[in-house]
């Protein structure tokens, strides 16, 4: 199984700078879901797969082992998912500890 990284401050960190200039040009499609095939969801589709391949070029990964949440909380949970998935062949449970 792959290594999970989670990066998160709380919002309490400025927009890096290529992550400004990301926002900014999906301003242009705002609303428009990038799952439907209608010209400006097309454009959110190619931003949202764009900032995929640059992050995951940025962390040392393939763009499909990137995933961007919309929460800290779906962030934990897609992780507790995954272990299970990855250790299915060891058991369907995972223990954690009381901290997390």
């Amino acid at each position: 199984m792959g290594a999970v990284a989670y990066f998160d401050a709380a919002s309490t960190e400025p927009l890096h700078p290529a992550a400004r200039e990301a926002l900014l040009a999906s301003l242009d499609t705002a609303g428009a879901d990038p799952a439907r095939l209608y010209g400006t969801a097309r454009r959110a589709r190619m931003l949202l797969e764009q900032a995929r391949g640059e992050a995951a070029e940025i962390v040392g990964a393939r763009a499909d082992e990137v995933a961007f949440t919309t929460s800290g909380t779906q962030a934990v949970h897609l992780g507790v998912l995954g272990t299970l998935l990855g250790r299915r062949r060891a058991g369907r449970h995972v223990v954690v500890s009381a901290v997390e």
